[in-house]
């Protein structure tokens, strides 16, 4: 009795030449929108912490008369914290000290230094580092809040000559400043509010320092 024969043949170069290319280009495109999801959460914290430092400070200053670092200090009135633990002009309005532009480093006794142990101290943010001159971190890097015209670009205060005192971010990738900027902002890293302190902030670049009013 006869058999059916078949007659069996594989992929051509041609084919599996395509079949390697989409298989690349699906590859390509998984990666990147990783990246975008990864990029989008890194900037969700970002703008978490700087919205929990916005209300933490309002919060300060409606219940003390002051800034937090600003406070002029009062016995008892906040716990732990002592007499001549803070240098600067007390009760200006201003978080004033040193900020090292570099390295994110703030003089220990210095109002920027003394600002997030008093919020802390105060019940008003709950995670206080243990690097007396680099508290708060992100996790690219230190966070401070800073009197504007001490610290902030010339192009900053020019273009925000009402913001008094910004949290300063260090080292954010410019992926995460645009995602932020476009939550926080007009979208556009040198312009408006939010700013990062260089001419450009592209794609796979840092920005050493980020301002966001404080």
């Amino acid at each position: 009795m006869p058999r059916n024969t078949r007659t069996q043949r594989g992929f051509t170069l041609t084919e599996m030449a395509i079949v390697v290319v989409l298989g690349g280009i699906l590859l390509a495109a998984g990666l990147m929108a990783g990246r975008g999801q990864i990029s989008r959460s890194q900037a969700q914290d970002v703008i978490q912490m700087a919205g929990d430092l916005q209300t933490a400070s309002a919060s300060f200053k409606q219940r003390y008369g002051y800034l937090p670092g600003d406070w002029i200090y009062v016995a008892n009135q906040i716990p732990n914290i002592v007499a001549g633990g803070t240098t600067g002009a007390l009760g200006n309005g201003l978080i004033t000290g040193t900020l090292a532009v570099a390295t994110g480093l703030a003089t220990a006794a210095s109002e920027i230094g003394q600002a997030p142990v008093q919020l802390y101290q105060a019940g008003l943010i709950g995670k206080l580092g243990t690097n007396v001159q680099m508290r708060l971190q992100s996790q690219f890097g230190p966070v401070h809040m800073v009197g504007a015209a001490a610290n902030a670009t010339a192009a900053y205060t020019t273009a925000n000559p009402s913001v008094a005192n910004v949290i300063v971010f260090y080292n954010l990738p410019c992926e995460v400043v645009l995602d932020v900027d476009r939550s926080l902002d007009d979208g556009v890293a040198t312009t408006g509010k939010m700013m990062v302190d260089a001419a450009t902030c592209n794609g796979g670049a840092t920005a050493l320092r980020t301002f966001i009013p404080l």
